[in-house]
Parts: structure tokens; sequence; C-alpha cells
């Protein structure tokens, strides 16, 4: 689905940051509030934004006044301009009241097309769509603050929302310039389910004694973190934090507390930078602890005994990593999108490791990480500590990411991505994942064909360099090749079409990974080409057979020697890809061409596949004796039948694959 058309429920600066967001692609929107001043500072937030980037040279004049032409507003709707609005983006205080009564009211306004979005950040969606006839097209967009800056979007589905609303939202944030990541309703959805335990320890830690304020957060700090976590709490509002943090709390009981001195701070009206005071005083020379503070604590340690225990940076570390444990093993989310979330929505350090769970992983350790729960369950408690039957496994030496997967459309159309972030490189592990991926696509009745692409903005960027410098023996080499030559010959020699859509960068591996694939769509801004030569090597997937077969022997020699990648246009021009589109329209375009295929007879299109690809292999009559015996297996099929009938007939044909 296109977004032309859109209106934001909402005004202030949160709907105007996202009406603005819409206004930059070229989608009219319009903004709704019940008091126009609200309705004056979203246009003007927006109006803001675009002079910002005219002075700094990053937008023409003309440009910004005609995006800046796409937005209105009005305390009433425009019932004509809804009835022909594609979506909805509902920012209304988090009440669940008011945003019933309002998602109920639009319900009868708008037509069947409509998507409903929420921008929540800790209601509950299946209670929000319950006035809803149309609970199959409402989703979660939830947005950080400040929406025009922040990367992250989480996009939230329950069990009522369609695939295809969903499908439709991570392409409308990534038209937008944003990182979607998917999340299953849950409470705390990801970022806020990690990020409010892992502050409120710090708040737990300050309680027990463990660590003065300056040392919890200077602790943090010198790990990598961007602001400690008391004074993130005083960032983000102490209001909005004890909301989140009682949320979390009466879903998870004793696992997510809330801290006493939390509630104490916000009861008295010191919720952080807005006010001046929170766990910190703000003046003009800068911050320093809040005596209100020190006396709330002197009280509770007359009570509460303080704990002998030094403050560590596991302590909190372990709390994100145990939820984001808990969401990957509940399904709530992918463990690459967890990470992606944290870092795009917390700012988690990547210079240390690109999120809690890579951290784990890939820094700790997963037994480092099992010791010290262990070690401060029995210190702090159990039920904080605890971490979640899959550690076992992880301890065993499994991964917690899946570098490939895929999900089935209605279709039959299985869209299957490669994800590892930042630029999804071939390591050992993601090799092992696409080949096992693609035979397990294969081997599924549900899949008729197959669209392979890339997360973020890279198709595959190549090999790991790190994993390739451990590379030396004739023995390693020769194993890296041929699993290598595994995963491209499993894509190619498939009996179901694997339709490759080139997102980005499509380089060296990447590139011999797309061409074992069936057909090629590129997106406009690709970037294609096997640079191996730059490093004193050459293609070692089978680079230099492929792009030979494919473009032709001069042009190959050429594209390898010079290691100079191409254009999508100069792609299309040699024949190394079937189509260029732009990138907003790439999966519409690949989705929609596997779809036509998908209507057609599983074993025409494999007897197709089987005499076009060996048929290549050999003479040209032993490639016309292949394409004689897959014809004679064929033309006596149920299918073949079915489709002389309903030719004669003039009806679709009803392939059952017999």
């Amino acid at each position: 689905m296109t977004v032309k058309k859109a209106a934001v429920i909402g005004g202030g600066t949160m709907g105007g940051s996202i009406a603005h967001l819409l206004s930059s692609v070229g989608i009219e929107c319009f903004i709704k509030d019940i008091d126009k001043k609200f309705i004056d500072k979203a246009l003007a937030h927006s109006q803001g934004i675009y002079d910002k980037l005219v002075a700094k040279g990053k937008l023409g004049k003309d440009a910004a006044a005609s995006a800046q032409g796409l937005l209105s507003g009005g305390v009433k709707y425009d019932k004509a301009y809804l009835n022909d609005v594609d979506l909805i983006i509902e920012a209304v205080p988090e009440v669940l009241k008011i945003k019933q009564e309002v998602l109920s009211e639009l319900d009868g306004l708008c037509p069947e097309k409509t998507i409903f979005a929420t921008n929540t950040s800790t209601l509950s969606l299946t209670d929000m769509a319950a006035p809803l006839k149309r609970k199959d097209r409402f989703v979660g967009l939830h947005f950080f603050n400040p929406a025009h800056v922040m990367k992250l979007v989480e996009v939230i589905y329950d069990a009522q929302t369609s695939r295809q609303t969903i499908a439709a939202m991570m392409q409308l944030s990534e038209k937008i310039g944003k990182t979607p990541i998917k999340v299953r309703n849950a409470p705390g959805f990801v970022v806020n389910r990690i990020l409010i335990p892992y502050l409120n320890e710090a708040v737990l830690a300050l309680m027990d004694g463990s660590a003065t304020m300056d040392e919890i957060d200077q602790t943090m700090e010198a790990f990598g973190m961007p602001l400690g976590p008391l004074a993130l709490w005083d960032m983000v509002g102490l209001d909005v934090g004890l909301h989140a943090s009682r949320t979390l709390a009466d879903a998870f009981g004793a696992r997510t507390p809330t801290p006493e001195l939390l509630t104490f701070l916000a009861d008295k009206g010191m919720l952080g930078q807005k006010t001046g005071k929170g766990f910190y005083v703000y003046g003009k020379l800068g911050k320093e602890p809040n005596p209100a503070v020190k006396t709330f604590l002197e009280k509770w340690w007359k009570k509460n005994p303080g704990m002998a225990e030094d403050f560590c940076v596991e302590r909190l570390l372990n709390v994100q990593i145990r939820e984001a444990l808990l969401i990957v093993g509940e399904g709530i989310a992918s463990a690459h999108d967890v990470d992606t979330g944290m870092v795009y929505g917390t700012n988690f350090p990547t210079p240390v490791a690109p999120g809690p769970l890579h951290y784990a992983e890939e820094k700790a350790g997963w037994e480092t990480v099992a010791d010290a729960a262990r070690y401060l369950g029995d210190v702090l408690g159990r039920e904080r500590f605890d971490l979640p039957g899959n550690i076992e496994a992880l301890v065993g030496g499994e991964s917690i990411f899946e570098n490939c997967w895929y999900e089935v459309d209605e279709f039959g159309v299985a869209v299957m991505t490669v994800e590892n972030p930042p630029m999804n490189v071939l390591s050992e592990k993601t090799v092992n994942d696409i080949t096992n991926t693609v035979l397990k696509a294969v081997a599924d009745p549900k899949v008729r064909v197959i669209v392979l692409t890339g997360k973020g903005r890279a198709f595959i960027a190549g090999a790991n360099i790190k994993e390739f410098q451990q590379i030396r023996t004739h023995a390693q080499i020769e194993e890296f090749c041929n699993r290598g030559h595994l995963m491209t010959n499993v894509i190619e020699n498939a009996d179901k079409p694997i339709i490759c859509a080139i997102n980005g960068f499509c380089l060296g591996g990447g590139l011999e990974v797309a061409m074992a694939c069936h057909i090629r769509i590129a997106a406009e801004g690709a970037k294609i080409g096997l640079p191996e030569i730059n490093l004193g090597i050459i293609p070692g997937f089978a680079g230099t057979q492929r792009l030979a077969r494919i473009a032709g022997k001069g042009r190959a020699i050429e594209m390898i020697l010079s290691g100079v990648p191409l254009s999508a246009k100069d792609a299309l021009a040699i024949g190394l890809v079937n189509r260029v589109v732009p990138g907003s329209g790439l999966m519409e375009e690949s989705v929609g061409l596997a779809r036509l295929i998908a209507r057609k007879g599983r074993l025409a299109v494999a007897a197709a596949l089987d005499s076009i690809i060996n048929g290549l292999d050999c003479s040209y009559e032993e490639g016309s004796a292949i394409e004689i015996e897959n014809f004679m297996r064929v033309k006596v099929s149920a299918d073949a039948r079915e489709g002389v009938d309903a030719f004669l007939a003039k009806r679709e044909p009803q392939f059952r694959d017999m």
C-alpha cells in the first residue's frame, strides 16, 4: 500500500514532528486537535525544521515551501479529506479512554482502506482496538522524541493486525528515514521494557547504598553510555518514568519493581530537567545532587540497612540482558530488532557493542553473563537477576541471533531477509544461516516464490573482514570457499524461483549471492560490484564464473580487475540486473512479481527453472534434451489439463501442483 494522504490526530511538538516527516516525502497531511494553538504549534514546529534545513543548505527554499504546503490543520475533522485518507496517526494523550473515543469516531469517518496507527508508548494495542471494526488495519507506530531526529520507530502489532498492515508501516517508516523494528504487543514493547528496569536498578543501587549518584552515573558513562542512568531519568521526566514503571510492575511484579525513591520525587513534583529538580538540581552552573534525595536516603537507611556490595556495571547490564532474552524467548521481537531498538532508541554505545545482546554474546560471553547473574541473584535477589531458560542453550554454544529468516504471505511469497547489522556482512554464521534458510524455504510447502533482500541500507556488503583475517591455512581457505559455493549453489539450484531485491550495497560476496538468484531487481541507489581485487584477492564464491556467464567475458574481466562498483543503472545496461526501480518501491515491485509467478503451477515453474539453469551448463543439443524431458513430464500433468481447460473456458486456472 502506498500512503499519499494522511492525518495526524494531536498537535503540539510530537504531532508537528510526525506531520513534518510525512510531508518531507510528499505525503499530504491534515493535523487535528481540539485547540487551535496546538495545531499552530505543530505547523510552526514543522516550518522551523524546514527553515533550519534551508539555512544549512540541505534543502532548497522552494522544495521546503512545497513540502510545508502539504500540511494543513483544523479543530474539526475535514470529512471530505478523511473520505480519501490512507493513514491516520493518533498522537493524543496516553489515556486509554481518550484514545478509544478518538479511534471509534474516526472508524466511522474513514474509508475501508485507511490504516489506523497509534503513537502509544505504554498502552496495550489490543485494549485500544476494542471499539474498532477494522482491527486488522490497526497498528502501533511508536515514535521516539524528538520524532524528526530519533531514528527508531517501533511498529507494534497484535494477533488481529494483518501482515499487509505491518508491511505497509514498515515500508512507510523506512520511507520517512526511520529504522523500524517489528514488535508484538506486550507491556513496555521493546525499548521501554529494557530501559525502564535498567534505570530503576540504578535507583535501587542508590537506595541500598552501593554507590552515590555521581559514582553510578560516572561508572556507566565510563562504560560508554552517553548519559548516566540517573541523569537520564531526569531527562526523560520522572512523571513519565513513574507511569512506565508502574505499567511494568503491574505486568511483571517483583522482577521489575518501582523504586520508592522514584515515587517520592514524582509525588513531590521534582520531575527532572523540566522542573529544575529531580535526582539532580539544575542551575546555571550545571547540575548537582538534589538534597531531597539525600534526606530521603538517610530516612530510608534507618529502616532498610544498606548493602555492603559495591556497585558494578554488570548489575545494570544484566538487567538489560535479562529482559532482552525474555523478549526474544517470548517471540515479541527478534534479537537483531531488540539490539537495533536499544541502539537507536537509547544510544547503547556501539563502540562497545551494537546492543546488549551483541555485548553478551560477543564481548562478555554467555557463560560470564550467566555467572554474573547467579552471583547478583544470590546477593540482591533472584527475582531480579535470574535469566530465562534460553540461557542454557546460549552457554552451550548456540547464538541468540538469526541472520537470515523468512515470512510467508497468503500468496505463498516468502520474503527472506539477511540481517547482520550494520552492513549484513557474510560472516560464517550468516553464510550458514542463508544456506539453511533457503533449504528450509524450498522444503516449506507454503512457499511458492522467494524474495531475498537485506535489512537496512545494505543487501550484503561483502565478507566479514575480521573473520577473513583469521583464515590463513590452505585447509581453512578451502573450507571458506566450499561454504560459500554451497550457499550460492543451494540458491541457484532451488526449484522455487528466488528474486533478489537489491536494496543497497551489494558488494563482493553479496553480488555472488545476488548472481546465484534467478531474477535481480535493484533499487536506484544500489552499488553493485566485486571489489576483491582491491584486497589483493579474487572472488571466491563462484563470482568469476557467474559474472562472465551473465554479463559476458569482457565486462566480467573489467569489473573484477578494476574493482570499481557499478550503479544500478549501469548494472542494468550490462544485464546484471533485470530491473531498476525507486528505492521506496523496491519491495512492492519485487513482491508483485513474486506473486505473479506464485499464481503459476509449481510443476511448470520448476521445470522451466531446471531447463534454463541446467541447459546453460551443457551444449545446445544437451540443453534441448533437458527441455524435452521436462516438457513431457509437465504435459501429462493435471495442471497442464487445467491450464488448457481454463484457457478455452476463458477463466483463471486453478493449479493444484499435480
